[in-house]
């Protein structure tokens, strides 16, 4: 019988010799909290990257540090998701309040400002 996909992936992981690129990202899932912490009050990512470069916890470049920060904490994607987390992920149903309040249709026309073109010559204009 064969082994499972999942033991065949683990065996040949470990043969594998690892990525600088791969190493980055985990070092950098390491701190993401921390950078999180520290954007919320208010601190540029240059300067987060900064101190933890010269502090020895990250030792990769800024490019790299501000493409994880814009594509893990900025737009919300995350790479490491855990049973718990697929549970707080779920959406909640919201509340049809919205539906409720629907918008007046406006009967007046809005006001425009600038040059507006009129085709129909007026007999008062010709005077």
């Amino acid at each position: 019988m064969s082994k499972r996909y999942s033991d065949q992936l683990g065996e040949w992981i470990k043969k594998k010799q690892s990525r600088k690129r791969d190493k980055n990202l985990v070092a950098f899932l390491a701190v993401k909290a921390d950078v999180q912490e520290a954007l919320g009050e208010g601190y540029a990512v240059k300067t987060i990257w900064e101190h933890m470069f010269e502090n020895k916890r990250i030792e990769f470049g800024y490019d790299t540090f501000l493409n994880y920060t814009n594509r893990l904490i900025r737009r919300g994607n995350n790479l490491v998701i855990t049973a718990n987390a697929k549970a707080e992920q779920q959406p909640t149903p919201k509340k049809r309040e919205s539906a409720k309040q629907e918008p007046q249709p406006t009967t007046t026309k809005p006001q425009q400002s600038g040059f507006i073109f009129d085709s129909s010559p007026k007999k008062e204009d010709y005077l």
